[in-house]
C-alpha cells in the first residue's frame, strides 16, 4: 500500500483500516491494523528518545523513554556526582517525567502522558512533547555538568 506519509500526518485521524503507525528511527513510517501499540523515535539535545503508546487503567498514555549518559564516578569528582544524584531527585517532583539511574548506573529521562482517542499523529507528538519540555530545564543543566554527553549523530 502506498500512502504519502505528510498529508497523512497532517489529517485528522489515520486512513481508514490503519490503526497503528510506527515511525522507524530513519523516518520510515510503517502502518498497520490489529489494535498494536504506536511506537515513533525522536533525538532531543542529542538525546535518542522512543515513545510508545498503551493502554492502562485511567486511559491510553504514551510512554517516552530516552539513555542520558553513565552516572559519573566518585573519582571523576564527588560535587559532579552529587549534583547529578541532587538533579535526579528534584525531577521526581514533576508530573510527567522523572530522571532515574538504571541498574547499570546509567542516568535515563523517562515519563508519560495521557491522551485521548482517537488520537492524531500530531497529538501523539504534543504529548510526548509536553513530557520532554517538562523536563528539559533538568536535561539542560545535566548537559552543562556531566563530563559525558551523547554526541549528534553523523550526517551521512
Amino acid at each position: 500500500m502506498s500512502i504519502q506519509i505528510l498529508p497523512m500526518l497532517a489529517n485528522s485521524t489515520l486512513p481508514p483500516g490503519v490503526d497503528h503507525m510506527h515511525i522507524e528511527a530513519d523516518g520510515r513510517v510503517r502502518l498497520g491494523s490489529g489494535g498494536e501499540l504506536i511506537e515513533f523515535g525522536f533525538s532531543f539535545m542529542d538525546v535518542p528518545f522512543t515513545a510508545s503508546t498503551r493502554q492502562v487503567q485511567t486511559g491510553p498514555i504514551i510512554q517516552i523513554s530516552g539513555e542520558i549518559a553513565p552516572l559519573p564516578y566518585t573519582a571523576e569528582g564527588i560535587v559532579v556526582r552529587r549534583s547529578v544524584v541532587a538533579i535526579i531527585a528534584a525531577s521526581q517532583e514533576l508530573a510527567y517525567s522523572r530522571l532515574a539511574i538504571s541498574k547499570q548506573k546509567t542516568i535515563l529521562c523517562v515519563g508519560k502522558a495521557p491522551f485521548t482517542i482517537p488520537a492524531t499523529p500530531a497529538e501523539l507528538i504534543a504529548a510526548a512533547t509536553s513530557v520532554i519540555l517538562e523536563v528539559k530545564p533538568f536535561l539542560q543543566i545535566l548537559a552543562e555538568i556531566l563530563p559525558t554527553w551523547p554526541k549528534p549523530k553523523e550526517q551521512a
